[in-house]
């Protein structure tokens, strides 16, 4: 399976929130949320490391391509789509998403900051939101409201990171808030989205796509101590608290 002990230790470190999370799947289905989470990971990735926005183009381009082929069974010789190609039957019928996450990253290289928090949303939903909901068919549900609420959690999972991402940017990125728009706004319109979703009823069997929310509660319980200040101290990292957040979830059924 996908689970190479260099590849888990990559995902542990670069997206550890999404990888405890992960953890909290059967384990036989846990090799399709970690590609699903490298995948992401190497689309956000690229326009911090290339050095125009045309060559970042060309690599997304790359991946728009090839997932037709990684979708029926001839991906390229990238461990990330092996990875994916590995989970392709539960993915049929989800190439236009699948696609849509790298055609989402071409925001990444755009030179200015987002128009309104409406197109920051947007953007959100377009990459964390269908991610979460990729993951729920992975998991092998088919719940509408499972669907709905996963999209809702994971957009607002985007939303809060961009913000926490904010002091941190040291020029490599533009700034991702929009102009007249406080930090504060964005996480209220997070805050919003957990609620939707929660509202939903999805099935238990959807949780571990799910309970990244409960995380997502813990960083705006901490931003609003810190006065919607993401700099306002160092941030903690995702440790015993975060993992038994996600356990308690697991067993409670509640995200």
């Amino acid at each position: 399976m996908f689970e190479s002990n260099a590849t888990v230790f990559d995902l542990s470190r670069l997206d550890r929130e999404r990888y405890l999370c992960a953890l909290s799947a059967p384990h036989s289905k846990r090799g399709g949320l970690m590609a699903l989470i490298a995948f992401n990971i190497e689309l956000s990735a690229i326009a911090k490391t290339v050095s125009e926005p045309m060559l970042g183009k060309i690599k997304l381009q790359w991946w728009i391509d090839v997932v037709p082929g990684i979708l029926a069974g001839r991906p390229p010789s990238h461990p990330v789509a092996q990875g994916l190609a590995q989970v392709r039957d539960v993915l049929q019928g989800r190439l236009s998403e699948l696609r849509g996450l790298s055609e989402a990253r071409n925001f990444d290289l755009e030179p200015d900051r987002p128009n309104s928090l409406l197109e920051l949303t947007a953007y959100s939903q377009a990459t964390g939101g269908v991610l979460q909901g990729l993951m729920v068919d992975v998991l092998g549900v088919e719940d509408e409201a499972a669907r709905r609420a996963a999209i809702d959690v994971g957009t607002a999972w985007a939303l809060i990171g961009l913000m926490r991402a904010l002091p941190f940017q040291n020029g490599q990125r533009r700034d991702m808030l929009p102009q007249g728009t406080k930090i504060r706004d964005v996480l209220t319109q997070a805050g919003s989205l957990l609620q939707n979703a929660r509202s939903c009823s999805p099935t238990k069997a959807a949780l571990p796509a799910l309970v990244i929310a409960r995380l997502a509660d813990r960083h705006l319980k901490r931003l609003e101590r810190q006065g919607w200040n993401p700099a306002a101290r160092e941030e903690p990292p995702a440790g015993v608290g975060a993992v038994a957040s996600i356990w308690l979830g697991k067993l409670t059924g509640r995200f």
